[in-house]
């Protein structure tokens, strides 16, 4: 766009004909923006007028649709009663993206009010306002309409990792972040409590909630975060709590060489090798050669990078005897 070698309306155009070809298969935008369009052109033209508000100028991304938005699209929850609920008021965080200049293309799908009724009832990813979402990485759903593959937490990265929009903001309360980042493969950040305002997002434990972003690189998600955070709001109380970077800029923390000196560790009991939980009815069979092929590629990728590995790393709950 800076170039001129495409707009932020054809960015949304691109995006909105790939939900078109592939939400019915996915099921991971609970609403699209009617406005979107109208919005991207309304960029452009700052744009041609010299105005650039940052790197998210003109920039299509979703929110989970636990966060409240004042334009023509509801905020759901997930819930069939709330299908057509508009908020009163906007969440801070999405009033922060707006003044950067990113378009809200869509609200995305969540389990059930981030997943209160737990994996027992539904799988995650999973709400009556939408149905089940399932992952692009390989959308088939098995006779009973749960993912062959699991989607993960509460949050979608779905839509990202299938080129829906450019990255998605979630919510964490106990890994509704970091479970769809590692299930469609993205860069997730979950960020302390309060770094990021809770302001206008449907709690599930407010002590522990955190909106955070999920994208496609770590100077993707960097940004986002930055602006996510923006300056502390009256209305949490908890953003105090933590101090910004300056300009709200977490690019400057990329550094090449960033792993050097760090301590990873490597659990490995329970997680890597076969066990049995009690309570479960099937014992964990470890993973697949594959699979462990992998985690060894990555190991020896940490070392790489000046990484010290600590291995294994076992967690006393995953050893200590039944």
């Amino acid at each position: 766009m800076r170039d001129g070698r495409t707009t932020s309306r054809a960015l949304v155009t691109q995006y909105l004909t790939r939900i078109g070809l592939y939400e019915a298969a996915l099921h991971v935008a609970i609403t699209v923006n009617p406005r979107a369009l109208d919005e991207a052109d309304a960029l452009d033209r700052e744009r041609a007028a010299g105005t650039l508000r940052g790197p998210l100028h003109g920039i299509p991304v979703a929110l989970k649709d636990n966060i409240m938005t004042t334009d023509e699209m509801p905020t759901t929850g997930g819930m069939l009663a709330f299908r057509h609920f508009r908020a009163p008021y906007e969440a801070t965080l999405a009033t922060n993206l707006k003044k950067a200049g990113a378009i809200i293309i869509a609200k995305s799908t969540m389990s059930e009010l981030a997943g209160w009724f737990g994996d027992a009832v539904r799988p995650g990813g999973y709400n009556a306002a939408s149905g089940q979402s399932y992952n692009p990485y390989d959308p088939r759903a098995n006779d009973d309409g749960t993912p062959v593959l699991d989607v993960s937490g509460s949050s979608s990265g779905g839509g990202v990792a299938a080129n829906l929009w450019a990255a998605n903001v979630g919510t964490s309360t106990g890994g509704s972040i970091e479970g769809p980042s590692n299930a469609s493969m993205l860069v997730g950040i979950r960020p302390s409590t309060g770094r990021v305002s809770r302001h206008g997002i449907v709690p599930l434990s407010l002590d522990q909630d955190t909106a955070g972003p999920l994208a496609k690189s770590v100077t993707d998600a960097a940004i986002m975060l930055g602006v996510l955070e923006g300056a502390p709001d009256s209305r949490d109380p908890r953003t105090t709590a933590c101090t910004a970077p300056a300009g709200n800029d977490y690019t400057s923390f990329l550094k090449a060489d960033a792993l050097k000196g760090a301590r990873i560790g490597v659990p490995r009991a329970g997680l890597y090798t076969a066990r049995e939980f009690p309570g479960r009815a099937r014992p964990f069979p470890g993973l697949k050669p594959d699979e462990l092929a992998s985690m060894v590629a990555a190991i020896a990728a940490l070392k790489a990078a000046g990484a010290e590995i600590v291995d294994p790393a076992d967690l006393p709950s995953m050893t200590a005897p039944d």
